[in-house]
């Protein structure tokens, strides 16, 4: 039986996406070795970025070949002129990986970005600020969005999940209520936590909103309860 070559892109963006995926597993995991404040998102982000850029130095270095440390809160910027928004502020995925793309037929597709957004997982904050539910309402639907366009012309995106409370099981129970409420159509994420701070989950979403419709949503939780900031104001579970 013949054997069916992988297109050449579809390639590439594999070795990209597993390249930064195991660049963000050891960076958590590190992230989850140091006593950090878990009080604010952007603090812990702030700090993944130092453990990123050591990271991506390293793997330079062995590997004798230039890894790009992830670009932390960095605009989208339009492509085409149906982008264009007056100059008016720009979406912001947490992080942002691109690929150049030497295959590109267009100059739309000469660059696709791997979008990556980190949202606290655990008890809710305040009577307002539920910290599961804005996991899929301002994380994972913002992957299907035309307003944010996270993972636009790209195959697939990453969320990170920083559990700062609450069992890992009952995050999941709750996040996946909230998908059934919010996004009824995406599949539950069905994450087995196993021994280790950082858990992976690869979930397939159809979009609707963005192409390409067939989009791979990584799930990365990384355990961060036992840094939590004794002043945080976090309600028990």
């Amino acid at each position: 039986m013949a054997q069916h070559k992988i297109p050449s892109f579809t390639r590439l963006w594999q070795e990209h996406v597993t390249l930064y995926t195991g660049i963000f597993i050891m960076a958590l995991q590190r992230l989850s070795d140091d006593k950090r404040d878990t009080a604010d998102e952007d603090t812990i982000s702030e700090h993944l970025c130092i453990v990123l850029n050591a990271i991506c130095f390293e793997k330079s270095r062995n590997n004798n070949r230039e890894i790009r440390t992830p670009d932390w809160e960095k605009p989208i910027p339009p492509v085409t002129d149906s982008e264009l928004r007056g100059g008016r502020a720009r979406k912001r995925p947490d992080f942002t990986c691109k690929l150049t793309n030497p295959f590109a037929a267009c100059a739309e597709e000469h660059e696709i970005p791997f979008h990556v957004e980190c949202k606290r997982l655990g008890s809710p904050t305040s009577a307002s600020w539920i910290l599961n539910k804005n996991y899929v309402t301002d994380g994972i639907k913002r992957f299907d969005c035309r307003l944010h366009g996270y993972g636009k012309r790209a195959p697939s995106g990453m969320m990170v999940g920083y559990i700062i409370s609450m069992s890992p099981e009952k995050i999941l129970d709750e996040v996946n209520t909230y998908q059934k409420q919010h996004c009824p159509d995406n599949p539950a994420i069905q994450l087995v936590f196993v021994k280790g701070n950082v858990q992976q989950y690869r979930q397939k979403l159809n979009r609707k909103n963005l192409k390409p419709e067939v989009f791979k949503l990584i799930h990365l939780w990384v355990d961060l309860r036992s840094q939590r900031n004794e002043r945080s104001t976090d309600l028990e579970s």
